[in-house]
């Protein structure tokens, strides 16, 4: 490599951004202080929030580096700890936000906290790892604790006993000084696991759509669902009667644990259940959005007698204005188009001088976008409501609308613009045939053994799958499989198709932050890239022809990689920094780098290898439009 040329660059944030003191970006995590007055949230925006229910503004604003995983109140409600994608857990003092302590020694992504009473906290890790810590001197209290993948949760008991759960489909139970007491087999990735408020039972949310409700000695209780979509977040009454379940279908619902009923439940396009917590008083359940604080769901106590359980009362939330988030880009040969969380496509056409934002899919999150090269003004999206819809960007009519059961995490047309493919979280792609009019289903393929995140188009009847099971495949439109591209450590969250010196190329990248490149044709590993410190988010070749990568990133950067042409050796590397939250989507608009984040920014950069390249904030020029009719 010659030269890595770093160019950071103090963009204004768009008009239309977020007050700095709320969140710009969805909550991760969220949870009640032991006054059920109190809360605190944190967000892919790296900031950590306190709010009071009773004030409509926060308390205060801290900041992480990174994305935050996890917030947590100690038993005296006192301290608040928080832990982060940039490998810290950081100890607030609630009363004035100050940071009290800084625990540093943990090798990778910080997942979930629990406090050990007051003194001392247990983080686990996205290494495997869980440790002990004793929070005043900032120093590790007890060995190691360990999972064979990636440790998602933690709990604390009120009988001492510490639970972790994780990807490798365990439960592990453990003591306060860490050492083993058992371990707990279960049929999936186990996303949660929470104590009941007595320490009796252990409520797990799993993959396979239940929650398990289990002893410490892994006998089941019972199971709670099923559900259609990913389980993620779980909660307990106090009196330990009911638990609160978050899924990835946008709803929350208040399950009674005897007679595995329903009595109560909630939906809403902006809810983002990936975090919930039940307050100690139980009258509010507090649950994660899409908008720029945390929703706050009122619970009576009739409504949860079990007698309520045939008359479940469903209400849609609204939380607030939506984030800006771009989630995917998609570039067409006159215009530019960005999938938002707030349920809008913002688009920018060549010569005008403002863009345009559509509200589309009932508000929903836009997680996919494509623009059809056979008709540059048909744009197919995807919603994490599970929704797919053609518009017509021209008059902002929708010509169709499928409902699936599952977040879409990818479209794409076809080269001829007549297949479209359709990727959601479950892992399945299917084919619908587009004939000007209709789209109708002509064949599916689910070879991932995990959702599929992305696809590039090869031609007309073969394209490239990126999935979380490690893999990226070679697919045809009768759903073979022509060839698997192995070698990374981690799920993949992108791939891309390009030619470079008359060879045909896949460009991969992944959570374990390498860009990896794969000879298409034969499938050989032809080249690794280093240099991004978190989780590689989106990656794309030139749109001309040129031997250059374009990724991005969680560690807030996107990279142009100039590659030598028939080694593919890194010639020069340039480092785009102007994004203040991951670089979630990348793309090519006419030979410049496209970048957009999380933070609401969509960067056009121009003068790339000069002195000071210029980046244009399309966003400062977008303008609100009345919207898509159905």
């Amino acid at each position: 490599m010659k030269e890595v040329i770093v160019y950071e660059v103090d963009v204004l944030s768009p008009a239309t951004a977020v007050a700095a003191d709320a969140h710009a970006s969805p909550q991760t995590t969220v949870a009640f202080a032991p006054d059920s007055e109190h809360y605190a949230s944190g967000s892919y925006d790296g900031r950590v929030v306190l709010w009071n229910r009773q004030q409509a503004d926060p308390l205060w604003v801290g900041r992480h580096f990174r994305l935050v995983n996890v917030v947590r109140f100690s038993p005296s409600g006192r301290l608040l700890a928080s832990g982060s994608a940039d490998k810290t857990c950081r100890i607030w003092d609630v009363a004035t936000g100050q940071v009290l302590q800084v625990l540093a020694r943990q090798p990778d992504d910080i997942n979930s906290i629990a406090w050990l009473g007051e003194d001392r906290i247990v983080t686990v890790s996205q290494d495997g790892t869980g440790r002990v810590w004793d929070v005043e001197a900032g120093t590790m209290a007890a060995g190691a604790m360990f999972h064979s993948d990636h440790c998602m949760a933690v709990d604390t008991s009120r009988n001492g006993l510490i639970a972790t759960c994780g990807e490798d489909a365990r439960i592990k139970i453990w003591d306060a000084q860490v050492n083993p007491v058992g371990e707990l087999d279960r049929s999936g990735h186990v996303e949660m696991c929470r104590w009941s408020p007595d320490g009796t039972l252990l409520a797990a949310s799993c993959d396979d759509g239940f929650v398990h409700i289990v002893k410490p000695d892994g006998s089941l209780v019972t199971k709670i669902g099923p559900y259609v979509a990913a389980v993620k977040a779980v909660a307990w009454s106090s009196d330990g009667r009911h638990v609160a379940v978050g899924a990835y279908d946008s709803t929350v619902a208040i399950w009674h644990v005897d007679s595995g009923e329903i009595v109560k439940s909630w939906v809403g396009p902006q809810l983002w259940p990936r975090s919930l917590d039940w307050s100690h008083d139980g009258r509010t359940l507090i649950v994660g959005s899409m908008g720029t604080r945390p929703a706050l769901l009122p619970v009576d106590g009739d409504d949860l007698r079990p007698t309520a359980a045939d008359t479940a009362v469903e209400q849609f939330v609204t939380p607030g204005p939506g984030t800006l988030g771009v989630n995917h880009l998609a570039v067409g040969s006159d215009l530019v188009v960005a999938g938002a969380d707030n349920g809008t496509l913002r688009v920018w056409r060549s010569g005008a001088t403002a863009g345009e934002e559509i509200a589309v899919a009932g508000g929903s999150l836009v997680n996919a976008v494509a623009v059809s090269a056979d008709n540059p003004g048909l744009v197919a999206y995807g919603t994490f409501s599970g929704r797919v819809e053609l518009l017509d960007v021209d008059s902002q009519q929708v010509l169709v609308s499928l409902k699936r059961d599952h977040p879409i995490n990818r479209v794409g047309w076809s080269p001829d613009g007549r297949t479209l493919a359709v990727a959601d979280y479950e892992g399945r792609l299917d084919f619908y045939a587009w004939d000007g009019k209709e789209l109708g289903k002509r064949g599916s393929s689910q070879e991932h053994e995990g959702a599929v995140k992305d696809l590039a188009w090869v031609d007309d009847t073969s394209l490239v799958t990126a999935s979380t099971d490690r893999t990226a495949r070679l697919i045809t439109t009768s759903g073979q499989t022509l060839r698997v591209y192995r070698g990374h450590g981690e799920l993949i969250n992108s791939v891309s198709v390009g030619t470079v010196g008359g060879r045909r190329l896949v460009a991969t990248v992944a959570r374990d932050r390498t860009v990896r490149i794969y000879d298409l044709d034969s499938g050989a590993l032809l080249r690794v890239l280093l240099g991004h410190d978190e989780s590689v988010k989106a990656v794309a070749w030139s749109d001309d022809g040129r031997p250059m990568l374009l990724t991005g990133s969680y560690d807030f950067t996107a990279r142009v990689w100039v590659l030598d042409p028939s080694s593919l050796q890194v010639e020069d590397c340039h480092v785009l920094v102007a994004h203040t939250s991951a670089v979630s989507t990348v793309a090519w608009a006419q030979g410049k780098p496209l970048t957009a984040s999380w933070d609401g920014r969509v960067l056009l950069w121009h003068g790339l290898g000069e002195n000071a390249p210029e980046p244009v904030d399309l966003t400062t020029r977008a303008t609100a439009s009345d919207g898509a009719q159905g």
